[in-house]
């Protein structure tokens, strides 16, 4: 097994469509039936909850990353299995990639895309190597991939897009790529 300890960046926000939710419970599925690490944002609430939930019921373990607002707020999800008190979100995005062996961006909003932006950044300075996978659920990331594409063909990013990141348009292309 290549990636034990999976990082994944997605929303917590609530009522989202069904797909999200259904892709949130079959990667924390895979996660706890594989007996890896789930390394998350540590909230109980929307589809972050979701994946917590779906990891702990399949046996995995999981690492929370819990900024000091979250606390405050008691947004804190009881499924961790060891907590990281952070400061802000600046300093969650540190540890996540810190403990991540692999970054996972199932959807999310403006936290997610700072988060996956930030490894993309470092990865192009060369001080980040770790891999990136969109989790591109019924497209939620086409467009974001699309601009992306326009800024490599502009020679605005070096490389190639492979060199930053590689994109799952299912649940068995994201195990493939996680396996490999």
């Amino acid at each position: 097994m290549k990636y034990q300890k999976i990082g994944v960046y997605l929303s917590a926000k609530d009522n989202l469509p069904e797909s999200y939710v259904r892709a949130a419970e079959e990667v924390g599925e895979w996660i706890g039936s594989t007996h890896r690490t789930l390394v998350y944002g540590g909230a109980r609430k929307g589809l972050m909850e979701v994946l917590a939930q779906s990891v702990k019921r399949h046996g995995g373990r999981i690492y929370g990353m819990v900024p000091d607002i979250l606390q405050e707020r008691g947004w804190v999800s009881d499924t961790l299995d060891v907590t990281f008190r952070c400061v802000d979100l600046t300093d969650r995005k540190a540890m996540m990639n810190r403990e991540s062996d692999v970054l996972v961006a199932l959807p999310g909003g403006i936290g997610t895309l700072d988060e996956v932006f930030t490894v993309l950044a470092n990865t192009g300075i060369g001080i980040c190597h770790q891999p990136v996978v969109f989790y591109n659920v019924e497209g939620c990331w086409d467009s974001l991939l699309k601009a992306l594409d326009q800024l490599f063909e502009q020679g605005l990013i070096n490389g190639q897009p492979a060199d930053y990141y590689e994109v799952a348009n299912n649940v068995e292309e994201l195990k493939a790529l996680l396996e490999k």
